[in-house]
């Protein structure tokens, strides 16, 4: 795809790309003042920059294939930038002791105030997750996220069923440690520890 098709199909003014893009930026301006990000534009360019590298001719469905990419990229840069102000918070505790500069570097994503996920973020993060691991877990994760029934996933990954909830379980708990590597929280994760 051409990179004026994109734009013009996908990220100008009036498109689904920039709905998104848009509601993204307002949702979440407070946070991203922290970063290079200081109007709806440089989303729009950041997105624009990351998919003008991509090779669509090897994509069955581009429309939803840019969409899914535009909402990730906007996760990735709301991640970024959640980063950039714990460390800039941060950076402020040590030259200032007071009680509620400190309160605020905890609510950006500590051990003792975990920050919460929501469902897109959640969905943003396990897409991450997927290339710290192998084909076979990314498979796996595919159909445990399209619910797809156990005796079907066993049948498709060619396992038994033991072996199959072993690699499930296996699964879970590493993606519970993911999470919880990059301080989020989640009430299930309590069943893996």
């Amino acid at each position: 795809m051409d990179n004026q098709i994109l734009h013009q199909k996908y990220l100008r003014e009036g498109t689904t790309g920039q709905a998104v893009i848009r509601r993204f930026y307002s949702r979440y301006t407070d946070v991203l003042a922290h970063s290079t990000i200081v109007s709806v534009d440089d989303v729009v360019h950041e997105v624009f920059v990351s998919l003008s590298k991509t090779d669509f001719t090897k994509v069955q469905n581009v429309e939803h294939y840019v969409m899914r990419a535009i909402k990730l990229h906007c996760w990735s840069l709301l991640d970024k930038a959640i980063r950039l102000k714990a460390l800039v918070v941060e950076n402020t505790n040590d030259l200032d002791s007071d009680e509620t500069v400190k309160g605020r570097a905890k609510a950006a994503g500590s051990a003792d105030h975990p920050m919460e996920l929501d469902g897109m973020e959640l969905l943003a993060r396990v897409n991450l997750f997927k290339a710290h691991v192998g084909i076979k877990e990314a498979r796996l994760l595919n159909l445990l996220i399209d619910e797809t029934p156990r005796s079907e996933m066993a049948a498709l990954l060619g396992l038994n069923m033991n072996t199959l909830d072993t690699n499930i379980r296996r699964l879970r708990i590493r993606l519970a440690e993911y999470l919880k590597g990059l301080d989020y929280s989640y009430k299930a994760f309590e069943k893996f520890e």
